[in-house]
């Protein structure tokens, strides 16, 4: 997935991941939209920060709307709640036709959810697992199947 610069991009959580999220595209020349309920959750946002930050409901289709997810180029539900980012994602997807939509899960067994759907899945624990391992060992061996799946 390439994304051109000035694309729309709506991330619902403003926490770790969506916010340094949020700079990072910000930073980079996307539309930036952030939602979150929580109003000492945009803290994380630098004042040089280029994105739009709404405090709403995510789940709130009139939300969705103000934020203009119909020309989203990318969605990403990164709330910290598993069940929460599941239905932004096929809220997203299914309903809006976000081309490129991304869920934050903790648990991977989540992801059964949604696998016949065109959303992909980000995975911090397994992340940070290979991050740690290929920087302890190297690449790992890609023969090995996955304890988790």
């Amino acid at each position: 997935m390439i994304l051109n610069k000035k694309e729309r991009v709506i991330i619902v959580g403003c926490g770790r991941f969506g916010g340094k999220l949020a700079i990072m595209l910000s930073n980079r020349g996307y539309q930036v939209v952030v939602i979150d309920n929580r109003e000492d959750a945009f803290n994380k946002l630098p004042e040089s920060f280029g994105g739009f930050p709404i405090m709403a409901d995510g789940c709130d289709l009139d939300t969705l709307k103000y934020a203009e997810i119909d020309d989203a180029a990318l969605f990403v539900a990164a709330t910290g709640n598993d069940n929460i980012n599941s239905l932004l994602s096929q809220i997203a997807s299914r309903i809006f036709g976000v081309p490129n939509v991304y869920v934050r899960f903790n648990d991977t067994a989540t992801a059964k959810i949604i696998k016949d759907f065109n959303i992909q899945c980000i995975f911090p624990f397994k992340l940070s697992m290979t991050a740690f391992e290929e920087s302890m060992f190297g690449k790992g061996d890609e023969d090995e199947e996955e304890e988790d799946e």
